[in-house]
């Protein structure tokens, strides 16, 4: 019978993080558990776990200044702000069917450009959504629809890429 040693390894750091034992030390006695099932031996294991911290140290990294710009761009106020002119608009006795469709359209643009002209990729997400929630319950706006319009503006664009880059591929080799 063969054991898989990746899967064992997964099953040891769960069940050693289940059982409260620190989420580094569970890693690495899966890791170390996993290599030596593996056949690695401890030398070339210590290796691969150092490579694969080395790579994840940077994706971290990446991640946690992605979140400083989303909690610097929080702090600014401007999502604040945002929701505060959306609610004085319906206040103001303002058309609801255009003040819908133009944060249906914001909404999209904002999701569609979150990955490419803003930086911040999904982060934007609680950042814009939980103060326009109030607007969204006095224009009887059913959330569903939020996360759908969300959903599509973040998937459109990578859909089109692809389109735009297989026409290309196509006319070339004409």
């Amino acid at each position: 019978m063969t054991i898989n040693a990746v899967l064992l390894a997964v099953v040891i750091m769960l069940g050693l993080s289940l059982a409260r034992v620190h989420v580094v030390l569970s890693l690495l006695i899966g890791a170390l558990a996993g290599g030596l099932i593996a056949g690695l031996g401890m030398t070339d294991t210590l290796n691969a776990f150092q490579e694969g911290i080395r790579n994840g140290a940077q994706i971290a990294l990446s991640y946690a200044l992605l979140g400083a710009f989303a909690v610097a761009i929080a702090h600014s106020g401007l999502p604040q702000s945002l929701a505060g002119a959306v609610i004085k608009r319906i206040d103001a006795g303002g058309t609801s069917g255009m003040i819908k469709y133009m944060l249906f359209a914001g909404l999209i643009t904002m999701s569609c450009f979150s990955q490419n002209l803003i930086p911040i990729h999904i982060a934007f997400i609680p950042l814009l959504v939980p103060p326009l929630l109030l607007a969204f319950n006095r224009m009887h706006i059913d959330r569903r629809l939020i996360a759908c319009l969300l959903t599509f503006g973040l998937v459109i664009l990578t859909c089109l890429f692809r389109m735009a880059l297989a026409i290309f591929i196509s006319i070339k080799s004409c």
